[in-house]
Order: structure tokens, then C-alpha cells, then sequence
């Protein structure tokens, strides 16, 4: 009943809309022209992230303060651990740019869409 109800809404605001002004605005189409720049900053503050870890979190030199430092071993693994943020940053950094292609491949597809649409029925754009 709840999903009636949103739809209702959502047909009500569309309508008033169209009574308001002559045309239907889709946001969220007109949004994605700013999303590729959002996903890239996005990606970017991951970049910065998994480098802040490779420098700090992974520092050997906590562990090797002297020759008979327990913690010794620990060293080597902080080297592991480097490489496992270098794997995981690539891995999400491609991830964005994969959805980045996606968007702006999207967009270009919605907006050919609604030219032909003004084309074929001007009244309607």
C-alpha cells in the first residue's frame, strides 16, 4: 500500500508540475552532467586515503626501534600490509572510473534519446 502511495505522490508532483510550468522536469537526468566531477574527487579522496595508510599505518620503523625489540618481526608484515592497500586502491580506483564510463556513456545515451524525442514530437519537449 505504501508503494500506491508513493506512486501517487510521485504522479501528483509530475502532474502539478507539468500544470505549473508546460514541461516535466527529470532532475536527476540533468544531474549526471555533474556526476563524472563527483566521482572523481571521490576517487581522488580514495587515493589519498590508501596513500595516508601506506605512510603512517604501515611504517616499519615503529617495530625495528632496536635489534632486541620484540615486535621485530612485525615489520616485514607491515610491508604485507603496504601492498595489500596498494591492491585495494587499485582495485577501487578502477572500480570508480568503471562507474565514471558508465555515467557519462548513460548520459550521452539519455540525452540522444531526448533529442530524437524533440525531434519527433516538438510539443512534447
Amino acid at each position: 500500500m505504501t508503494d500506491h502511495l508513493r506512486t501517487t505522490d510521485a504522479v501528483s508532483a509530475v502532474l502539478t508540475d507539468l500544470v505549473d510550468d508546460g514541461d516535466i522536469d527529470i532532475t536527476s537526468w540533468t544531474d549526471l552532467d555533474g556526476l563524472p566531477d563527483d566521482i572523481d574527487v571521490l576517487a581522488a579522496q580514495a587515493r589519498e586515503i590508501f596513500a595516508y595508510a601506506r605512510s603512517w599505518v604501515c611504517q616499519r620503523a615503529g617495530f625495528e626501534p632496536s635489534p632486541v625489540c620484540l615486535l621485530g618481526p612485525l615489520a616485514e608484515l607491515m610491508d604485507v600490509f603496504a601492498r595489500g592497500f596498494s591492491e585495494v586502491e587499485q582495485r577501487a580506483v578502477a572500480d570508480w572510473q568503471s562507474i565514471r564510463d558508465a555515467v557519462v556513456a548513460t548520459t550521452e545515451d539519455l540525452k540522444a534519446v531526448d533529442q530524437m524525442v524533440a525531434d519527433w514530437l516538438p510539443v512534447v519537449a
